[in-house]
């Protein structure tokens, strides 16, 4: 590990040192993960995807904690949902008329939006030092 110095205000290191000895870890701990919170890392996105969603993702680095947790448990509406289920049972039976498979494209994309959402939102929790093993954390409460 490369060593830096940094320069801060005695009244910060004194905060630094209280704290520390609070959650009985070194300063160093503290710091580095401080840090790893406040500055995201640089997570890739993808350059093909549509430009409004790339940016969306690239943008999702400097939201809140809380804001990146609601992301990852978000999911379409229940209605969303049965409409897909009923198209897909539809598709089953005989071919979508062209309004139907156009509806079906629409929410198909808007499935693949979300999980993409939900996704690099979880890629973020974890870099931020969030516990992400058990999936079951990822739904809603």
């Amino acid at each position: 590990m490369t060593l830096y110095t940094v320069n801060i205000p005695k009244k910060l290191y004194s905060r630094l040192q209280q704290q520390a000895a609070a959650e009985r870890r070194s300063i160093d701990e503290l710091v580095q993960q401080t840090l790893s919170r406040q500055i995201p890392p640089a997570v890739p996105v993808e350059d093909d995807l549509p430009p409004a969603l790339r940016a969306e993702l690239l943008a999702m680095e400097q939201l809140s904690d809380a804001a990146l947790w609601s992301l990852a448990r978000s999911t379409m509406s229940p209605e969303q949902l049965t409409q897909m289920d009923d198209l897909r049972a539809i598709a089953n039976e005989r071919d979508l008329t062209p309004d139907e498979d156009a509806q079906q494209q629409i929410l198909l994309r808007e499935y693949d939006e979300t999980v993409l959402r939900r996704a690099h939102a979880a890629i973020l929790l974890a870099s931020r030092g969030y516990d992400l093993s058990d999936p079951s954390v990822l739904e809603r409460p």
